[in-house]
């Protein structure tokens, strides 16, 4: 297998895990704590769907506008980064299992459009992400890596509803 391909397999096996949890959690579950005193069930398993949904952009915008991205992530500060997530991800009782497959999915087609277009010598490509902005990505982060963070950042947020 070539290295598109393993990608789009850990990208597509992350997607069957993401409708295996979803599916095991019932919506009157939504509402019960994580380990994150802010977010419930719902608001994590929404967070979820939003990582692959900005990775689309944040690859384009390496591999087509390395320059501006980069300055946008040394001039933006990670503290309105972080309270403007917690406050769209918090969205109640307006999750339902229906609503977050409908947004993984689009965000699936996403990522994996963006694989597919993603030249060899793209994969290499990379950029500074801050810490505080994402400690999965923290320090240098190449094209590559951004698709194998879809699967990372599931994990991540799989483990504080697994717990529950």
């Amino acid at each position: 297998m070539n290295q598109k391909q393993n990608l789009e397999r850990e990208i597509q096996q992350t997607r069957e895990q993401f409708l295996a949890l979803i599916n095991s959690i019932p919506e009157a579950d939504y509402a019960l704590p994580t380990d994150n005193p802010a977010w419930s069930i719902g608001d994590m398993l929404y967070h979820i769907t939003l990582g692959p949904r900005a990775l689309s952009l944040e690859i384009w915008m390496i591999i087509h506008a390395r320059g501006l991205f980069q300055f946008t992530m040394k001039t933006f500060p990670s503290n309105l980064f972080n309270r403007l997530n917690a406050r769209f991800v918090r969205r109640g009782n307006r999750i339902t299992r229906a609503g977050l497959i409908k947004g993984y999915e689009a965000a699936h087609a996403s990522v994996i459009a963006s694989l597919k277009q993603t030249r060899q010598e793209d994969f290499e490509k990379s950029v500074i992400y801050p810490a505080e902005l994402e400690a999965l990505l923290a320090g240098e982060t190449s094209v590559e890596r951004l698709f194998h963070y879809v699967k990372e950042h599931f994990e991540a947020h799989q483990v504080d509803i697994s717990q529950k």
